[in-house]
């Protein structure tokens, strides 16, 4: 089959940095790997590291059957911009274009991804014009995510400002053949903006992820490297790995590292190990402490031996903000209890399977509480336990995303049938 995916915002496997591949990669090389025709409609712009990847359309063939075609739009500089959203808009318009070219084959299923409401709105509507099946991955609640950045008085005239958006959202969904979550709770929230009940159509797939591949020589290198950025193996390493993002709550970790330090307690580090936005903020807020380390950008070794050593992992979500992130998956992975700020479906994950406690975000205090609480009476070692076996039984790369090709690629065949 000729299968479309049409996304963007993740790292691409022509990407430089040795880099984590994410939910649409994997899946993208899972459908290659079983002989179907990709084309990964995906934008010139890496949002992760800012950068172009080419200046002008492309398109670049990759081995076996995927093909990426990349769509030009401007760059910018921070997520929450007009910049951004002026690149969301030109990427939409450029496969408005291009899908529609008459030298475009066309595709027996399209599965595209939300954010962005724009690109998949787009996606949505030409499936629907050409009696093209398409399934909606709903991974973030855009645009009602702006709206949590708006003091409440102010809302009701954001949400106004914010109508051509959220216009894009009820066509991405109302179109769609089918709707893909990666939580109950997103997969609700897709179907009230539908207008209409859950069907045979619809289901939930988790983030999933990977075995990372680590050679002992890559894994020795990035040993003398962590170290030599202040990593201590000696202490229980508290570990987030991500982007430093508005999204993300670096700041109590902090403070909560600030209690301890002015405690005398040095069985404790922090180190994080990514860049962002917020990295200049957070480098001030820790000073001098000498139990957080900033480790940089980290690739895949690195990220394997991290997970090897650390005692930890955290998820430090600003509190309101309601996401199941990658994180918890890929600490669970490598077999990590999990400090957790939110509520909502990514708690009811760590408390379905006993592999982590909670923490209120914005309350140092009350993370402090939770690793001493997971210190005690061999609880971590027990939550490590549950953390990869629940990995290993429903987090997997390999069983979900195989499930979700099935789900995916069974719509096309249903409309092949209903055509014959």
């Amino acid at each position: 089959m000729r299968v479309w995916l049409v996304h963007v915002g993740e790292p691409l496997p022509i990407d430089a940095g040795n880099e984590r591949q994410l939910r649409m990669s994997l899946f993208a090389r899972m459908l290659a790997d079983r002989g179907h025709d990709v084309v990964w409609w995906t934008s010139t712009f890496d949002h992760t590291h800012k950068r172009q990847r080419a200046q002008v359309d492309s398109e670049i063939r990759l081995e076996g059957t995927l093909t990426l075609r990349l769509l030009y739009a401007r760059s910018y500089s921070v997520n929450i911009s007009l910049d951004r959203l002026i690149n969301h808009y030109q990427i939409a318009r450029a496969f408005e274009r291009l899908a529609a070219h008459p030298a475009e084959p066309a595709p027996d299923v399209i599965f595209a991804t939300m954010p962005t409401v724009e690109l998949a709105a787009a996606a949505a509507r030409f499936g629907s014009r050409r009696n093209i099946p398409v399934v909606v991955d709903v991974r973030d609640l855009h645009p009602d995510i702006y709206l949590s950045l708006v003091p409440p008085a102010a809302r009701p005239m954001a949400r106004l400002a914010l109508t051509p958006l959220y216009r894009e959202l009820r066509a991405s969904v109302t179109l769609a053949t089918g709707l893909i979550a990666i939580a109950p709770s997103f997969l609700d929230w897709a179907l009230r903006h539908a207008g209409r009940k859950v069907t045979n159509r619809d289901t939930v797939f988790p983030l999933a992820y990977p075995e990372l591949p680590a050679s002992d020589e890559a894994l020795s290198a990035a040993a003398v490297d962590m170290e030599a950025s202040g990593v201590r193996t000696d202490r229980r390493i508290i570990w987030y790995v991500g982007t430093y993002n508005r999204w993300i709550d670096l700041g109590t970790p902090i403070l909560a590292a600030r209690i301890l330090a002015e405690r005398q307690r040095d069985d404790v580090q922090f180190v994080f190990s990514g860049s962002g936005d917020f990295e200049p903020e957070w480098r001030r807020l820790a000073g001098s402490l000498p139990n957080v380390v900033f480790t940089g950008w980290v690739d895949i070794p690195r990220i394997v031996y991290m997970r090897s050593i650390a005692w930890a992992g955290l998820a430090p979500y600003r509190p309101g903000f309601l996401t199941v992130g990658n994180k918890l998956f890929e600490y669970m992975a490598g077999g990590l209890p999990v400090l957790l700020s939110i509520g909502g479906d990514a708690r009811r994950v760590i408390e379905e399977h006993r592999c982590g406690l909670p923490y209120e975000g914005g309350d140092p205090a009350s993370l402090v509480k939770a690793i001493d609480e997971m210190r005690s009476d061999g609880i971590r070692d027990e939550m490590a336990s549950n953390s990869l076996q629940a990995y290993r039984n429903h987090y997997a790369a390999e069983k979900v995303y195989g499930d979700m090709a099935e789900f995916v690629l069974d719509f096309a065949a249903r409309n092949g049938d209903a055509r014959n």
